[in-house]
C-alpha cells in the first residue's frame, strides 16, 4: 500500500472542517445558531482569529450566515451561491488560451444534454411555454439586441423543463460567462435566421418527445454558433 503526503492545515481550516462536519451530521440544523465565538474558542482551544477566519470560510462556502451582533446561523447552501463562488475563477479561466474553447465545448455538451432531458420529460404546459419563447424569438429577427434577449430566453425555457433546480442556475452562469461568444457570433449576417431555424428544430424535437433528435439539434446549433464566432473573430480589424 502507498500513502500520499498529508497536507498540513491551518488552525482555522481545521476548525471550519469540524464545524462543517457537525452541520452535515445534523448536530446543528438549518436556522440554528452556532455557539458564540468565545464558546468556540474554548471548545477548540484556539484564539479568536482562528475562529473568525473559520466562520468567514464557512460563510464563503454558503453553509452559515454572519450578521453583525449575532451568532453565526446555519443556512442551506444554494446552487446560485455555489456558482457565484466560482464565477470570478471562471472568467479568469476564459481569458486563458484554452479556456474559451474548453468552456464552449462544456456548454455544448451541457445544453445538448439538457435538450435531450427536456424531450424526455416535458409536459404539455412546459412545451407551451417553450413555444411562446420560440415565438418571442421569431418576433425579434429584425433586432440583434432584442434577439439576443429572446435567444437567452429560449434556452432558459429548455433548462427550466422538468423543474430541476440545478439546470437553470448553470444556464444563467454559462450565459454570463459566454456573453462575448453570443454577442460576437450574432454579428454574422446569417446568424439570426440560422439560430431561429435551429431553435425551431430543437423545439420540434422536444415537443414530439424525441430525445436523440433534440440532442442532435442543439449540438448542431451550438457548433454553428461557435463557427460564426470564429469567423467574426478572424476578420481583420479595420480602422
Amino acid at each position: 500500500m502507498s500513502f500520499t503526503a498529508v497536507k498540513r492545515r491551518k488552525l482555522h481550516e481545521d476548525v471550519a472542517a469540524q464545524i462543517e462536519e457537525a452541520i452535515i451530521s445534523g448536530v446543528f440544523e438549518e436556522g440554528q445558531h452556532l455557539p458564540s465565538e468565545r464558546e468556540l474558542m474554548q471548545q477548540f482551544g484556539v484564539g479568536r482569529p482562528a475562529v473568525r477566519e473559520a466562520l468567514l470560510l464557512l460563510e464563503r462556502s454558503g453553509v452559515i450566515q454572519l450578521s453583525a451582533g449575532e451568532r453565526a446561523r446555519v443556512v442551506v447552501p444554494t446552487m446560485s451561491g455555489v456558482v457565484d463562488q466560482i464565477s470570478a475563477a471562471a472568467r479568469h479561466f476564459l481569458a486563458t488560451s484554452t479556456g474559451e474553447k474548453s468552456m464552449q465545448e462544456a456548454r455544448r455538451v451541457f445544453e445538448s444534454g439538457i435538450a435531450r432531458h427536456a424531450a424526455e420529460v416535458a409536459t404539455e404546459a412546459e412545451i407551451a411555454r417553450l413555444e411562446l419563447a420560440l415565438a418571442a424569438n421569431k418576433a425579434t429577427l429584425h433586432d440583434v439586441a432584442a434577439f439576443e434577449e429572446t435567444d437567452v430566453g429560449f434556452h432558459l425555457a429548455i433548462a427550466e423543463i422538468g423543474n430541476n433546480e440545478v439546470f437553470p442556475v448553470l444556464h444563467h452562469a454559462i450565459v454570463s460567462w459566454l456573453t462575448m461568444l453570443r454577442r460576437v457570433s450574432l454579428r454574422h449576417d446569417r446568424a439570426l435566421m440560422s439560430s431561429f431555424r435551429h431553435h425551431q428544430r430543437i423545439y420540434a424535437a422536444i415537443a414530439t418527445h424525441e430525445p436523440e433528435a433534440a440532442w442532435q439539434a442543439m449540438d448542431t446549433h451550438l457548433r454553428e454558433v461557435e463557427r460564426f464566432y470564429a469567423l467574426i473573430k478572424s476578420e481583420p480589424v479595420t480602422s
